[in-house]
């Protein structure tokens, strides 16, 4: 699914209104993850496109110099990989306020923060033992998987996972606890 796919998907309507609402007049607390961080995005007025190349599997990330600044990603390990599964992309983002806290070689924006109280994340810190076999057991999704790593690039995804299990798990309570801590201190 992507933000774009409003016919097929009547409700991105209301979610994008709901989001612009949210984050834009009433300054609320949000965190958007993969179609959360593109919607998210769509909200403030950036482009959504079609990614050149699907970032699927454990890629890296790299962390910008306003990291220090902003705390969402603080102690995140540079060396660990996150794991990727989308093919859209937020291209292109004027609005000042926003602030991109990482990106990769294949998607410019991988996280942001908007102001002090709005952050997204194109990748999914939120892997557990589950995630990757959830995801191929849609069919679509197996599709696209299969089309751009193949079946051993699926294999090489779960064996990550299991051997990353503990650090993965790590990984994501050090950005939610330190979302929490960002959106406490407003």
């Amino acid at each position: 699914m992507n933000v774009w796919e409003e016919d097929r998907y009547p409700w991105l309507i209301k979610e994008k209104l709901f989001i612009k609402n949210w984050v834009l007049k009433l300054e609320k607390p949000f965190f958007g993850i993969c179609l959360g961080h593109q919607l998210l995005g769509a909200a403030l007025g950036a482009s959504v496109i079609k990614s050149k190349k699907p970032e699927i599997g454990f890629k890296e990330i790299s962390l910008s110099r306003e990291v220090r600044l902003n705390n969402l990603l603080r102690n995140f390990s540079e060396d660990m990989l996150v794991l990727q599964g989308h093919s859209a992309e937020i291209s292109y983002l004027s609005d000042k306020a926003v602030t991109v806290l990482a990106s990769s070689g294949d998607c410019s924006i991988q996280a942001l923060s908007y102001l002090n109280h709005a952050y997204s994340v194109q990748f999914h810190p939120e892997v557990d033992n589950e995630t990757i076999e959830d995801w191929i057991s849609i069919p679509k999704i197996k599709r696209d998987f299969d089309e751009a790593i193949g079946q051993k690039g699926i294999s090489n995804m779960i064996e990550y996972q299991q051997k990353n299990r503990r650090s993965l798990i790590d990984g994501a309570k050090l950005i939610y606890e330190n979302w929490l801590n960002l959106i406490n201190k407003k």
